[in-house]
């Protein structure tokens, strides 16, 4: 598993300067994972979201999934 933090800033919330972007990245044979989430250690703001190859109610696409929903960045696995 890949795992992947940086801090961006501009809490939706409080302002801070100190709001993460983490990405996770999974994958063994057939199930793939990016996983998602902005947090906020300030004020304890969080989002998160995950994107599953195996989910059977939204289809998988590789190219979204290695894009943050929240502000775009790209994962650099």
């Amino acid at each position: 598993m890949s795992r992947e933090r940086i801090t961006i800033g501009g809490c939706p919330k409080c302002k801070s300067d100190l709001l993460t972007c983490q990405h996770n990245h999974f994958q063994n044979d057939e199930l793939e994972i990016h996983s998602w989430e902005h947090k906020c250690p300030d004020c304890g703001f969080r989002q998160t979201e995950a994107f599953r190859s195996d989910d059977e109610d939204e289809p998988f696409d590789p190219v979204a999934a290695s894009q943050c929903p929240f502000c775009g960045r790209q994962a650099n696995d």
